[in-house]
């Protein structure tokens, strides 16, 4: 190899390493969902075993996802949630039957129980909304359904951005735990 081969090939790697030495570092943001967990009024004197929910694997990851015009679903960005939505939402389930039950665990107990099973149908933007679809089954101790239903919630973005998104995804989930425990209170009490 001659003189000038050489310094060209310098040359060459020296442009290439300063080229990548100049690109901007590309920061990863995550997210957390917040919940306004509205507490009931009566207790209700049972223990609720809540289970993780399950989700399609690209909702049970942590990508956010959207939907385009054609309903197919995408990745957004390099913008995810701080945990996969079926563990973030197990965390707010908790929280909302601390609330309402008077007694909660994720373990199923020897003495008389419920067990709520979530399943996630839709966590994602649409658009200029933010949806959740959840879908509810209420077992007894003796694994039969007691309650079964799905409940879907669109919610508007008040501005761009994913802060925006992780917020109305919370609003949303919250009207659905309303709705929820409305319902809940109506089933226990038939039961009994």
């Amino acid at each position: 190899m001659n003189t000038m081969n050489k310094l060209l090939i310098v040359l060459v790697l020296f442009a290439v390493l300063s080229a990548c030495g100049n690109n901007k570092t590309q920061t990863k943001k995550y997210f957390r969902i917040s919940s306004d967990i509205i507490s009931a009024e009566e207790i209700i004197a049972d223990t609720l075993v809540i289970k993780r929910p399950t989700a399609l694997s690209i909702l049970g990851g942590r990508p956010m996802v959207a939907t385009k015009e054609d309903n197919s679903l995408v990745q957004l960005s390099n913008h995810f949630w701080l945990e996969s939505p079926k563990v973030l939402l197990q965390d707010i389930l908790r929280k909302w039957a601390q609330a309402h039950w008077q007694q909660v665990t994720t373990q199923v107990p020897q003495q008389q129980h419920h067990v709520l099973n979530t399943r996630i149908l839709a966590f994602e933007k649409v658009q200029d909304q933010a949806l959740v679809t959840l879908e509810f089954n209420l077992y007894d101790a003796d694994n039969k359904l007691l309650y079964s239903e799905q409940f879907s919630q669109h919610q508007p973005l008040q501005e761009d951005g994913y802060k925006a998104f992780a917020k109305a995804i919370g609003q949303a989930i919250d009207t659905i735990l309303n709705q929820l425990s409305e319902h809940m209170s109506h089933v226990i009490e038939s039961t009994d």
